[in-house]
């Protein structure tokens, strides 16, 4: 679904995601690990930081690394710069921006999809791609914390006297 710079652009982000914080990453390391040719790794590599995904540092010790935390930063973020997610709010058939008022064909059985797939690259975060995300605490309605279960303590003799 998402173009080829885009798939990659993920590729590379989960990769970088999964290395420890503050490590740099070389191209040439990072696009034998997601199997991506290395010039044209290292073109994403520089739009994505120009666009603030990730950081660039030159010479000896330097490479690539994510531009913040990896739960602070959406695929939506990351696959902006090659292939922007408003462009699956356009018309399936190609006739601009459908709307109730005026649809193409397509436009019932595609809204849904389009609202998911939106949702999915806006919601998504690179650490929950890369397995390291970290459980949030519970909230209620109102965003209060909810206590956890509480479970009856059984009583013992002692207790009971």
């Amino acid at each position: 679904m998402l173009n080829q710079s885009a798939e990659y652009a993920v590729r590379v982000a989960v990769r970088l995601a999964k290395l420890e914080p503050g490590v740099w990453a070389q191209a040439n390391d990072l696009a034998t690990d997601v199997d991506v040719p290395a010039n044209y790794l290292s073109k994403l590599l520089h739009q994505l930081a120009a666009a603030g995904v990730l950081e660039s540092r030159r010479g000896r010790g330097g490479g690539f690394r994510l531009g913040r935390a990896a739960d602070a930063l959406t695929l939506a973020e990351v696959v902006k710069p090659f292939d922007p997610p408003a462009r699956y709010r356009g018309c399936l058939l190609g006739g601009g921006r459908c709307n109730a008022a005026a649809a193409c064909e397509a436009h019932e059985a595609w809204k849904p999809i389009a609202d998911r797939v939106l949702a999915f690259l806006h919601e998504t975060t690179v650490a929950r791609m890369a397995g390291r995300e970290v459980p949030r605490p519970r909230t209620g309605s109102r965003g209060q914390r909810v206590p956890r279960a509480r479970t009856k303590r059984r009583m013992n003799s002692a207790d009971r006297a």
